[in-house]
């Protein structure tokens, strides 16, 4: 602890920095400033279930938590900690009187000990993958327990150096619980030096996030195969393969997964031999149409509901694959390419169970078309698959708040 926090220290000025800059680039304002370094009296709390959510993903994860242990522990108080000033504004969003926020200060020693003082938690619920040594520490001082959930170690805290992961490993033994989204990762905690009798293999939380459908309409009048969070370099692969088929009656939807990235998108293109329509610039669809980019915000899930088949980006190229679930609730074809390391646990489990397709590269998405073009039974069979699989996950967050109670009743 003591090199920890001597680095922490030497670290601060780069951290001062970066929190005002992170302020200014992402309207954070002073409030995000004051509360990351620490800077205000802590506003103090009683009998709380404190979640705490690095960024958008994992706050989304906690307040699906929030909403479950309210109803389960209604006297108690809840705060929920967040890093960023978006996933902030997913607490705000909520309008709830009940839930507080606050972000998270830097885990400065002496800090740390004031804000853990003043929040008293009943219990400490990580999301994911933040380890805090001093905020640990703290909990296991004053008795408070302390759990990470949905537990998943990154490449980027694997791959840190001896000293770093010391710190770690002894860390960790101040957790009470570490409940894991997968086997695979509950092997990585071990090899960091997390005590084996302290973790359970509970499954993927997200799952939980992905058990009702909202029902709207379709964006376009023409059936379409979509092309869903693509990255850099992927678009055109993409449209060459899909030219190969020659395609008349069904269109080729792209949603890349940054939009501002059009210019780009349109420099990987053959302009001269692909018939393209833009959304931004409202561009009509005709029945020549061949490709219509779709680079526009808020609109994924409406293009996934209404699609023949899904190929999810992020996987041709290596980035590490992106989030396939809601395609998986809407009963829909799933195509990924090799590289889906950001979903390991999840893309075995769906590849054993007949519930997605991966190809090897590229060049094969012509032949996974054309086999899913011609064969509705095949798409609605994994299509099936994939839905099926998912609604057996729909105990999972019962199962993690059976955990959490059993730590917030001791």
């Amino acid at each position: 602890m003591v090199k920890y926090n001597l680095i922490l220290y030497l670290l601060s000025p780069y951290l001062f920095l970066s929190i005002i800059f992170d302020s200014i680039k992402k309207g954070g304002g002073l409030r995000f400033i004051l509360q990351r370094l620490g800077l205000v009296p802590f506003k103090k709390f009683s009998s709380t279930i404190w979640l705490h959510a690095a960024s958008i993903g994992e706050t989304k994860l906690a307040i699906l938590l929030y909403k479950k242990l309210k109803s389960l522990n209604p006297s108690k108080n809840f705060l929920i900690t967040t890093n960023t000033e978006s996933s902030s504004k997913l607490v705000r969003d909520l309008n709830d009187a009940e839930l507080q926020h606050s972000f998270l200060p830097v885990d400065w020693f002496y800090t740390m000990n004031r804000f853990a003082s003043a929040v008293n938690p009943k219990i400490c619920i990580i999301i994911e993958t933040e380890i805090w040594p001093n905020l640990l520490h703290r909990c296991k001082q004053n008795n408070i327990q302390s759990i990470i959930v949905n537990a998943r170690l990154s490449k980027k805290t694997t791959g840190k150096p001896r000293l770093i992961k010391d710190v770690y490993k002894n860390a960790l033994k101040n957790l009470s619980k570490i409940l894991c989204k997968s086997n695979l990762e509950k092997e990585k905690y071990i090899e960091l030096g997390a005590p084996e009798n302290k973790i359970n293999v509970v499954g993927n939380l997200k799952f939980a996030d992905y058990m009702s459908i909202q029902n709207t309409t379709s964006l376009i009048e023409r059936k379409y195969i979509l092309a869903a969070s693509t990255h850099h370099d992927e678009e055109g692969k993409i449209i060459r393969e899909w030219l190969k088929l020659k395609e008349k009656k069904l269109l080729l939807v792209i949603v890349p997964r940054h939009p501002e990235r059009l210019g780009e998108i349109l420099t990987q293109i053959p302009l001269s031999d692909v018939r393209i329509s833009i959304r931004s610039k409202n561009e009509k669809i005709n029945e020549k149409t061949q490709v219509y980019i779709a680079d526009t915000y808020g609109e994924l899930n409406q293009w996934i509901e209404h699609c023949e088949f899904v190929f999810m980006g992020g996987s041709l190229v290596d980035h590490g694959g992106q989030n396939f679930l809601e395609a998986a609730l809407h009963s829909k074809a799933i195509i990924v390419g090799p590289y889906m390391y950001n979903f390991i646990a999840e893309t075995e489990e769906f590849l054993k169970k007949s519930a997605i397709l991966m190809i090897k590269e590229a060049s094969m998405l012509k032949n996974v078309f054309e086999k899913l073009i011609r064969s509705r039974n095949k798409r609605e069979i994994f299509g099936n698959n994939a839905k099926k699989l998912l609604d057996s996950k729909k105990d999972i967050l019962n199962d993690y708040c059976k955990h959490i109670q059993s730590l917030v009743k001791e």
